[in-house]
């Protein structure tokens, strides 16, 4: 089985923070955040995974190393065009996946092996591309979140920052197949703003029949890390990798 983890944004929000060092080796109670990802990876039984770097390349490669020391076999994708945005970097993806079915995570997200096995088991049984929801609203902040309104059967109607109707959080773990890289393809064709987010491709897609189902993860840790502030309120939880 393999899965993807995007490693190449610049981490702007944490300011001089990530001026020396990328946003994913910051600790949280002395562990670098990539890591709580990929035990959890390990854990859910995902060990061909593939890193996808940009800014500060060489500190992801030179921490992670082939995986080893995590159970895991690692295949790094370099996206030379980071800073146009995270759907490039999906784009980018599909010599490793090569047609296969793939479950994918942000890296600043972080997030637990039960959430992964819920994704996981959940696809086992459904063809169509999903995302892991957390129905869950009173436990985290909603203002940087991408918000997602799921509808009857499961199904994504919208997706987006903004969206005023909204019912569920996107966790950034999805399970794409092959037809992932087709929608962002032809999104990135037609699209002339020059950044190019996963959260607009996947609401284009849906825009034209796109089917994109709802898993419900909300008893499942995760976390987005987006700035020191979540950085902080992390290190309070006492928490260690994967729980």
């Amino acid at each position: 089985m393999k899965g993807l983890i995007l490693c190449a944004g610049v981490g702007s929000r944490f300011g001089s923070y990530t001026h020396k060092q990328h946003k994913l080796l910051l600790t949280v109670n002395d562990v670098p955040i990539i890591d709580y990802t990929l035990r959890a990876f390990a854990r859910s039984g995902v060990d061909d995974v593939g890193l996808i770097t940009g800014f500060m390349a060489d500190q992801i490669n030179a921490w992670v190393g082939d995986g080893s020391r995590y159970g895991l076999k690692v295949k790094y994708i370099f996206n030379p065009d980071y800073k146009l945005g995270n759907a490039v970097s999906v784009q980018v993806s599909h010599t490793f996946t090569n047609g296969q079915p793939f479950l994918m995570s942000m890296g600043d997200h972080m997030v637990s092996s039960s959430l992964l096995t819920n994704v996981i088991e959940y696809a086992a049984n459904c063809p169509n591309n999903v995302l892991g929801v957390d129905f869950n609203l009173n436990l985290r902040s909603v203002q940087e979140a991408t918000r997602v309104l799921v509808g009857p059967e499961e199904r994504i109607s919208s997706i987006g920052k903004h969206i005023k109707s909204w019912n569920g959080i996107d966790t950034g773990v999805f399970w794409f197949n092959s037809k992932i890289y087709g929608a962002i393809d032809q999104w990135i064709a037609n699209d002339k703003s020059g950044r190019y987010e996963l959260g607009d491709a996947l609401a284009y897609y849906i825009e034209r029949g796109g089917l994109l189902k709802s898993c419900d993860i909300s008893k499942s840790f995760w976390h987005d890390v987006d700035n020191l502030e979540d950085l902080q309120h992390l290190q309070t939880l006492g928490i260690q990798p994967d729980e």
